[in-house]
């Protein structure tokens, strides 16, 4: 069938491909929410939730329960034009759920308007796909929104084995209050904590900056909430990243977060650093404030040693300070005048 929205010689399944992943989809017109669960299921995936509306969705997501265990399901196909309470509007109300916030949503729209696209990512959406969505874009949409879901449970796993690991040590705080609304991770007050626990230590392990391009302009033009909901974004990128048992993700305040590393790695340092600033680049969020261009770019800078924090932030200010959208080893620059 031509014109690729059939579901038969495009896209056939494939054994052990997609079984168990259970993937809700959120549409008020019953014909597209059919053609969008026999693409899917054309394509292996499943099993398939249909929601004719997004009080439906967040029901059958439990989005009153805030704890507990995790949520069955692994996407959601969010249609942003909804009766009662639009897409944009349930996607906030999910990613302000932390038992949901690793829950990928793909908006489903018909229309590319950029700021209703704009909105959308702002409220937390993982990726979009214009409908009639073809069983190409639909797929690459699903298949990398699956990848992110299995790293982000991975990273969940060993930051709980590090928590058990340190448990008697006591160092792994709880979560800053001033961290992004409904996400876990540690915020500047523990980074800081971290950070100099750490130095006291003989192999103090390497460090990660990284800051979103251009933040200082979103957060006054726009203000708080859209600044706090474009650092979720970033976060939930980063957390997807593979790692080792010890290293932690946190944020820094101001559109920053850091990675601190178990161990003295340089070149394990640079290979995180590069992996992030080309995923948030691919995954091209829009960014109105950014003065390199529509979407969000990241600098970065690393170092090791026992003065690897303070050399990973000059890094991080010199990538800035050169236009942004770049990566700097701590160890090239010189030293500080006194």
């Amino acid at each position: 069938m031509t014109g690729g929205t059939g579901v038969s010689g495009v896209c056939q399944p494939t054994a052990g491909k997609g079984v168990n992943d259970m993937i809700l989809i959120v549409e008020d017109l019953e014909e597209v929410r059919e053609l969008l669960s026999a693409q899917l299921t054309a394509c292996g995936y499943g099993p398939i939730i249909k929601a004719g509306s997004a009080e439906e969705a967040l029901a059958a997501l439990d989005v009153e329960r805030t704890d507990g265990e995790e949520c069955p399901i692994d996407i959601v196909l969010m249609d942003i034009m909804l009766p009662v309470m639009d897409g944009i509007t349930a996607t906030c109300l999910i990613k302000e759920n932390p038992r949901l916030a690793d829950v990928p949503v793909i908006m489903v729209s018909s229309l590319e308007d950029e700021e209703t696209l704009n909105q959308a990512f702002i409220a937390g959406a993982f990726d979009y796909v214009v409908k009639p969505a073809t069983l190409v874009a639909l797929r690459a949409r699903v298949q990398s929104a699956l990848r992110w879901r299995t790293e982000a449970r991975r990273r969940r796993a060993r930051e709980g084995e590090l928590a058990e690991l340190t448990a008697d040590r006591r160092q792994t705080p709880a979560a800053d209050p001033r961290g992004v609304t409904g996400l876990g991770w540690p915020g500047p007050a523990q980074c800081g904590q971290m950070l100099a626990e750490r130095a006291q230590r003989s192999h103090p392990g390497a460090v990660l900056y990284a800051a979103i391009d251009d933040f200082g302009r979103l957060e006054e033009v726009d203000g708080a909430d859209p600044a706090a909901a474009l650092t979720r974004r970033v976060m939930e990128l980063a957390a997807g990243l593979p790692g080792r048992i010890g290293d932690v993700l946190t944020m820094a305040g101001d559109g920053r977060l850091a990675v601190l590393f178990e161990n003295n790695d340089a070149a394990a340092a640079r290979d995180i650093a590069e992996r992030l600033v080309d995923l948030v680049a691919r995954a091209r969020i829009p960014h109105p404030r950014s003065n390199a261009g529509p979407h969000v770019s990241l600098s970065a800078g690393f170092a090791t040693g026992v003065e690897a924090a303070s050399l990973a932030r000059r890094a991080l200010d010199q990538a800035r300070a050169h236009g942004g959208a770049r990566i700097i080893d701590g160890a090239s620059l010189p030293p500080e005048d006194n």
